[in-house]
């Protein structure tokens, strides 16, 4: 559903407003597809990949399949390799966005005309597989066996192999099923799927994104050969766990408390602006004789443009932690690097855009603004600052021509 409204003021001035609801395609699933090098068995016979008629095909048939030889493991081993995906139980629902403006629209003067509006949007369910690990050790299996992070005997327990003196001690050293090798460690053994390394998730629709922003317009509509534009958006994205469409891949730092992922899109770039002029040279004189004539015809219906965009720099992602955290026990998650209070982000400059630096000798970023999290703790800092950006990176571009006519139906640019 779409609802617009505009109301007029007074003679030269609206107020306009829109609301919307927009629904994206869900992801695509391509398990009943046929060869994709060859969806035809022979020229004019099409063999559909499936009947709906038939209901959609399941693999294994009959559903469920409690078969355990489904995916079988290498006896002794945990498997890295061939490690089946999870499909996530809502997968296919449809991402959702919420749009709406309000703003108003002020002719100052003939073909001038000014705007303002408040632009925003709120998306939900978007893809985000990474703001689950069905694989990870959680807080909770941690305490259900009697274990904390916080305790440094812990997590050398956890990272001690089932047949090390550390496990057999404090008894551990019990493998999950018969054939689970010794040589793991206690962490791999309270895995939900001790069989597996990481699992991935796919289709997972938790990902929600914010907009909002202040957008300024200044039009000259064309007169006496000039037109021209000015737009300043002035705005702010925010998102949690879905970077881009369709495919998440949003960082995340803590899968346990998903809240705590809500920060600036990489894409967020506070300030943009935009100019575009263009101007046709009109035309002047070629009253008098044939001389005169041709200098007018020489000067005139040349065109001038220029499109200038000037914004923010891209975040800057912030490092990410080099404990052991991501590749061992207790959880088998990644995380980030804590920003250190007061200590510049940039050295020797204040940010990036201040040309007092060479590039090709200086390295910029001050590695003392970030400092490990404590072991087997996560990060408190954010993916993403808005004082820690990449340089500005403006684009201008020019050009100058002019289109002859030559007859009705042909002309030279």
């Amino acid at each position: 559903p779409r609802l617009g409204v505009a109301y007029q003021v007074m003679p030269k001035t609206v107020i306009r407003a829109g609301f919307g609801v927009v629904y994206a395609k869900p992801a695509a699933y391509d398990n009943i597809t046929i060869s994709s090098n060859n969806p035809f068995s022979s020229p004019g016979s099409f063999v559909p990949a499936a009947y709906l008629a038939q209901g959609v095909p399941i693999t294994p048939n009959p559903w469920p399949y409690f078969n355990p030889g489904q995916f079988p493991n290498i006896p002794g081993q945990v498997a890295t390799a061939n490690i089946p995906t999870i499909v996530d139980p809502n997968a296919g629902r449809p991402p959702r966005q919420l749009q709406w403006s309000i703003g108003v629209q002020r002719e100052v003067s003939k073909d001038l005309m000014v705007e303002a509006s408040f632009v925003g949007n709120r998306g939900a369910w978007w893809a985000a597989n990474n703001l689950v690990n069905y694989n990870a050790i959680s807080p909770a299996i941690l305490a259900a066996h009697g274990l904390s992070a916080n305790n440094p005997a812990d997590l050398t327990l956890l990272n001690s192999t089932l047949s090390s003196p550390t496990a057999i001690a404090r008894g551990f050293n019990t493998p999950p099923y018969a054939g689970f090798p010794l040589s793991a460690t206690v962490a791999q053994s309270l895995r939900p799927y001790p069989m597996y390394g990481t699992i991935a998730a796919q289709f997972a629709p938790l990902g929600d994104t914010w907009y909002d922003s202040l957008q300024l317009k200044v039009i000259k509509r064309l007169s006496h050969g000039l037109d021209a534009s000015y737009s300043l958006a002035w705005q702010k994205s925010l998102t949690m766990g879905a970077e881009s469409e369709g495919t998440g891949g949003g960082v995340v730092n803590d899968v346990f408390n998903r809240q705590n992922s809500k920060y600036l899109s990489q894409f967020d770039q506070p300030l943009v602006s935009f100019i575009a002029i263009n101007y046709t040279v009109p035309k002047f004189g070629g009253t008098g004789g044939l001389a005169s004539k041709s200098a007018s015809w020489l000067a005139r219906d040349w065109t001038i443009g220029a499109l200038l965009q000037y914004r923010s720099g891209l975040p800057i992602q912030s490092p990410t932690a080099t404990t052991t955290l991501a590749t061992s026990g207790p959880f088998y998650q990644g995380t980030f690097m804590n920003r250190v209070p007061g200590v510049p982000l940039f050295t020797p400059c204040v940010d990036l855009n201040c040309h007092c630096f060479d590039p090709s000798t200086t390295f910029v970023l001050n590695p003392a603004a970030w400092v490990n999290p404590p072991a087997g703790q996560f990060g408190t800092s954010a993916a993403y600052y808005n004082d820690y950006r990449y340089q500005r990176r403006p684009t201008e571009n020019l050009n100058f021509g002019r289109t002859f006519r030559i007859r009705e139906r042909m002309s030279l640019n």
